[in-house]
């Protein structure tokens, strides 16, 4: 959706909001639906393991949807994305000279990379799904009786 309105290069607090929302509501869904197999019964273990395979299945798809849509989509959203973040620290840093500006965009290539990127999308996205399979689980848990 924010690709066919234009808007998936710019930074939209409210979309990560729903895409948190919705990597909570499917890790909720899944744990429910495991609880609902195991006789009513989920502990907390099982639960960040439901939680965490469902967020490494979201990561790989959305992973794969963003390269898709920045290498065939919209070959140049990696350039708009560095050009954005090259704007910033000159509005951040006014004073910034032509050879700080050149080194920034030198780092910012090699963080827009395949393998940093990727690897800062997994990492970042498996300690939110990590928390939020904490907190879930700890919802959704039912211990078997003793």
């Amino acid at each position: 959706m924010l690709f066919v309105m234009k808007m998936h290069t710019e930074e939209n607090s409210i979309s990560s909001l729903v895409s948190a929302l919705i990597l909570a509501g499917s890790i909720t869904a899944g744990q429910i639906a495991f609880r609902k197999l195991n006789n009513g019964y989920l502990n907390l273990s099982e639960a960040m393991k439901i939680g965490l395979g469902v967020t490494v299945i979201g990561l790989l798809i959305g992973i794969l949807y963003f390269w898709f849509q920045s290498t065939i989509l919209d070959p140049n959203s990696i350039d708009k994305l560095m050009d954005i973040e090259i704007n910033k620290a000159i509005d951040q840093f006014p004073e910034i000279t032509d050879e700080q500006i050149a080194a920034v965009s030198r780092s910012l290539e090699w963080w827009f990379s395949p393998i940093p990127l990727t690897a800062m999308m997994l990492a970042f996205g498996l300690i939110i799904g990590s928390i939020i399979s904490l907190v879930t689980g700890l919802i959704v848990k039912k211990s078997r009786p003793n």
